[in-house]
């Protein structure tokens, strides 16, 4: 439990070294949290739970998109200590997000000592990710073929998208590392996939090599931070909500210039593409639909980083997920309405699933959702476009409603829960939206103290 009085006995200059071992501390363990995709909210939770872990009370935590800061006001001076990190550079390494977020639930529990605590902070900054690299892109390759069969393409448009998106991912992972603006990054991801579709068309004809391009764009937008953004602004911290939607509509400019780019020079050479609407999926495919949502989880599963005994259950939830989806489009309500029930089914399944897996909801929420990224929906608008066909812009808006009802429906199934069961801690209770990346406990009627 928390320690009432920690620096008690302590001389000045020893209180305010150890104060500020706990703020270099809880400001550390909230940065890898928030670099690897938590949202501000449960950054800001998890740095009051530290501090008030280690006995530190009126500590100010704030979060401005790529600024955290955390700041301590003496009651007796009035002076202040404050900390504060840039997170410039995001990864998507859910097993540090695990690490971290475990560790926060063994400070709040039983805080080891700062010592030993700046040990275990260290060791999870430093660890090096759980998969190979190889393993990795195999991940991407995966969730590109699986796309493929979700949409009802054969084996050679699933080899074909296996194959577009590992060099998505190869040329995207070579220009991240030298810093090259992540616009960039998505134009060069999104030419690859019309040219391998144009290259399918040219060996077989009668495949719909479209559906290539399709499965690269599923793959380009499974780590877009609209999750993050749609929570962020729920949760009031507008600035930071905003600033990352402005991200997710520059990785997705990035990608429609790409994609748009290569198909219109392509078309100039007589490769045109184009949609079957019959790729769409039905009831009648829902086995095959299925067994490909599982295999596109699983393929993000391990391009993400989630520790392996999780592996089970994002991919049950994944495939939740999808039937809850094709049921509701068969019963007539509609992609977007679908695609909220989708998410609020999978965001309260993810309540049990975690407590079982040891992961945090965001994990699984996120990975559960990724075989329902609107891509065919954003290619068609695009295909649209490139003809001067107005019904395109509608296409696109309908694929931006799509992806926000993703992540407003998995926040209202955590909330849900959370209201229904009873958030244990009382630091759940002075937050808006659903703490999603940190140890959240439930029972009512037996609130604890952090």
């Amino acid at each position: 439990m928390a320690v009432v009085n920690p620096t008690a006995g302590m001389s000045p200059s020893d209180a305010v070294d150890h104060i500020r071992s706990v703020l270099d501390i809880t400001i550390r363990i909230s940065q890898v949290l928030f670099a690897n995709g938590a949202g501000a909210e449960d950054t800001v939770a998890a740095m009051q739970a530290v501090t008030r872990a280690y006995g530190l009370r009126g500590v100010d935590a704030d979060v401005t998109y790529s600024l955290i800061t955390l700041t301590w006001e003496n009651p007796a001076t009035f002076e202040t200590v404050s900390r504060s990190r840039n997170v410039k550079y995001r990864v998507l390494d859910y097993a540090k997000l695990t690490r971290a977020s475990n560790l926060i639930t063994r400070m709040i529990d039983d805080p080891p000592n700062l010592r030993q605590a700046r040990r275990l902070v260290a060791s999870i900054v430093t660890a090096p990710p759980i998969y190979p690299r190889w393993l990795r892109s195999v991940g991407w390759s995966l969730v590109g073929a699986g796309a493929a069969f979700l949409l009802g393409g054969g084996l050679i448009v699933a080899i074909a998208s296996f194959v577009a998106t590992l060099l998505v991912d190869l040329v995207s992972s070579a220009l991240a590392k030298r810093r090259v603006p992540v616009f960039y990054q998505s134009f060069a991801g999104g030419l690859i996939g019309p040219i391998v579709a144009a290259v399918v068309r040219l060996i077989d004809p009668g495949v719909n090599a479209s559906l290539v391009v399709v499965a690269t764009i599923i793959m380009l937008l499974a780590g877009v931070t609209t999750f993050g953004a749609v929570h962020d602004t729920l949760a009031g911290f507008y600035v930071t909500g905003t600033a990352r939607l402005v991200e997710a509509i520059v990785i997705t400019a990035g990608l429609v210039a790409g994609v748009l780019g290569s198909t219109l020079l392509l078309g100039r050479f007589g490769l045109v593409l184009h949609i079957d609407p019959a790729s769409s999926g039905s009831i009648s495919t829902l086995p095959t639909q299925l067994a490909a949502s599982v295999v596109i989880v699983v393929g993000f599963a391990l391009a993400s980083q989630i520790p392996a005994r999780a592996f089970w259950a994002v991919a049950l939830l994944g495939a939740v997920a999808e039937a809850v989806y094709v049921l509701s489009v068969g019963a007539g309500v509609g992609i977007v309405f679908a695609s909220a029930a989708a998410a609020v089914v999978a965001g309260l399944l993810a309540a049990i699933v975690v407590q079982i897996v040891r992961i945090p909801p965001l994990v699984a929420v996120v990975a559960a959702l990724v075989p329902l990224v609107p891509g065919l929906i954003l290619f068609t608008g695009l295909l649209q476009v490139a003809d001067s066909d107005i019904a395109g812009l509608l296409s696109l808006l309908s694929a931006a409603a799509i992806a926000a009802a993703l992540a407003a429906g998995a926040i209202l199934g955590q909330y849900l829960v959370q209201m229904t069961l009873g958030p244990a801690r009382k630091l759940q209770q002075r937050f808006v939206v659903p703490l999603l990346a940190v140890p959240v406990r439930l029972g009512r009627g037996r609130s604890e103290k952090v």
